[in-house]
């Protein structure tokens, strides 16, 4: 008596193989730009949110958190100065690629910076205070920093994004 083998024969183990590998190429490379593109919408949210409470601390002392005169990480610990706890329950430190957030202020009080440094981590923006009298810049790049500049985005993503190493 003979039994009949079933089974999968190479060639056709093959072509599955090669179809995954085709989806795969496909989807990958789709999934990390959805990625990085949430990582920017979520930076651009934290920089809203600090900013936010800047503003609030601003209307009832009349003057912002000083700073050193130019961008200083974010304080691991207490963030920004005076913020926490009445006017945000805390304020994140790392942007959601891993680098530090920056604040800068200037001794009076008067003008605010807050930025992150994007996927990139380098700082591709004016140093403050010439940050003051830029124009507002929207960018393509996931590289690309995001700064918030007294009332309004400074910098940010705007249209298709991409990346540009």
């Amino acid at each position: 008596m003979r039994y009949k083998e079933s089974g999968f024969t190479l060639i056709e183990l093959l072509i599955v193989v090669a179809i995954i590998g085709i989806i795969a190429a496909i989807a990958i490379p789709n999934m990390i730009l959805a990625i990085d593109r949430a990582r920017q919408k979520r930076s651009m949210g934290e920089t809203r949110s600090v900013a936010t409470a800047l503003h609030e601390y601003g209307t009832d002392t009349n003057q912002f958190p000083s700073g050193s005169g130019g961008f200083a990480a974010v304080d691991p610990v207490i963030g920004v100065p005076g913020l926490v706890p009445d006017y945000v329950k805390s304020i994140p430190t790392q942007d959601p690629w891993g680098f530090q957030y920056e604040y800068a202020a200037d001794d009076k009080g008067t003008d605010f910076a807050y930025r992150g440094k994007g996927r990139g981590g380098q700082p591709d923006s004016p140093a403050f205070p010439a940050i003051l009298s830029s124009t507002m810049t929207r960018t393509t790049c996931f590289e690309c920093d995001i700064v918030w500049v007294d009332s309004a985005l400074m910098f940010f993503p705007d249209g298709n994004q991409k990346s540009c190493q």
